[in-house]
């Protein structure tokens, strides 16, 4: 009888291999048919994705330090467009005094 490789995953058990002789043709959770990559250190299968996932806190770590990175620039890009309408404000305000008196003699 052959034998088949999958992988179980769930949030109980991230990562395990398992040997069946019954052939899957498609994921059945918590069955996955793909390997995970190898690089990854701890995978566990995202079922709202269909993709292998990196779940090794290290990793975790490098993630949110990449997230907080790209917080503080947009935070920049918001401080610099929030300069920028209040200057547009300011513009308004002064085009419609000058309107007001009459324009610019």
């Amino acid at each position: 009888m052959q034998q088949y490789n999958y992988y179980f995953s769930n949030d109980s058990v991230p990562f395990d291999t398992i040997t069946t002789t019954h052939e899957y043709t498609e994921n059945h959770y918590p069955i996955v048919i793909t390997q995970p990559d190898p690089s990854l250190k701890e995978p566990k299968y995202d079922w709202a994705k269909g993709v292998w996932i990196e779940n090794a806190a290290e990793s975790q770590g490098e993630k949110i330090q990449k997230l907080e990175q790209e917080i503080q620039a947009l935070q920049a890009v918001k401080t610099k467009l929030d300069s920028i309408v209040q200057s547009q404000k300011m513009i308004t305000m002064l085009t419609n005094e000058i309107v007001k008196k009459g324009g610019i003699q």
